[in-house]
């Protein structure tokens, strides 16, 4: 696997995060009911317009209008697993953005079939999980406790295996943050450093992260170059809120955060090169 650390200039990085403030894209996210709303407020905090619903007698009407689509497995029902397989087949014939964030895989067997058969079907664009969880899905040993997946022998092979298999972009988030893009016949992997320790203290910050991809996926067709403007927003925007005077732990820190996800600017993205390859101290 190659690494390229400068594939990406700042300038394209900023301009996507621009076009979500311009375009407002319409991005239906059928997601898990503990994260929904923190998800929907990160999306219209970046200048999208979410859709939130996991009703299967309107997905492929969504699905279908909608500018791209976030699957988010962590909470599985009868009725989101239904919506989940009549849209698949409108994404993959409309060739929409699809970012599928495999919350809790190897949890249970439930969870491991139904993120295979959504990866089997051609239609996902994005696959975005922690370490734990990509380290599972990418076939090497990876740690995953209930939803939180902990630690991965070999993460570069296991994103490299993704890639390879289905031929996504493949995202790992965690202290550092982890993304092998196609390029085939192989893929270029890079590895940016940011954010703050206070980021896995908050529920849904990593669902958080799958909004942002897919509200980028749906203003630029280089799928590879929306999940490093999402990973680098995020970081942005929770070192802002982490060093803010009002504060003081989790609960205020959640909120802080959206409101600098809405602050983020242009010139704010310039310079990201500095975090490639940065290893962070902080513990998770």
């Amino acid at each position: 696997m190659n690494l390229e650390t400068m594939r990406y200039k700042d300038i394209q990085i900023a301009e996507v995060w621009e076009d979500i403030r311009h375009y407002r894209p319409l991005v239906y996210q059928l997601t898990n009911m503990v994260a929904a709303n923190f998800q929907a407020n990160i999306s219209l905090a970046a200048g999208a317009s979410p859709l939130m619903s996991i009703n299967a007698e309107e997905a492929s009407f969504l699905a279908s209008r909608a500018d791209s689509i976030l699957i988010n497995t962590g909470t599985p029902s009868d009725e989101s697993i239904r919506s989940i397989k009549e849209i698949l087949p409108v994404i993959r014939k409309e060739k929409k953005p699809l970012v599928l964030d495999p919350v809790g895989y190897g949890a249970s067997p439930l969870r491991i079939s139904l993120v295979e058969e959504i990866l089997r079907s051609e239609a996902v664009t994005t696959v975005k999980g922690n370490r734990g969880e990509m380290g599972l899905l990418g076939g090497e040993e990876g740690t995953v406790q209930g939803v939180d997946g902990y630690n991965c022998k070999d993460l570069e092979k296991a994103l490299s295996n993704i890639v390879s298999s289905y031929g996504v972009v493949a995202v790992a988030t965690g202290k550092e943050d982890s993304v092998a893009i196609p390029v085939p016949p192989s893929c270029f992997f890079l590895v940016l450093g940011g954010g703050s320790p206070l980021l896995p203290a908050i529920t849904a910050s990593g669902c958080a992260v799958g909004s942002l991809i897919a509200a980028c996926s749906a203003v630029t067709a280089d799928y590879g170059l929306a999940a490093i403007t999402a990973l680098v927003a995020v970081s942005l925007a929770s070192e802002k809120a982490a060093g803010r005077e009002n504060v003081y732990g989790p609960g205020t820190f959640g909120n802080v955060f959206i409101d600098e996800v809405s602050s983020l600017v242009k010139s704010d993205f310039y310079g990201y090169e500095e975090r490639l390859n940065r290893k962070e101290e902080w513990r998770e």
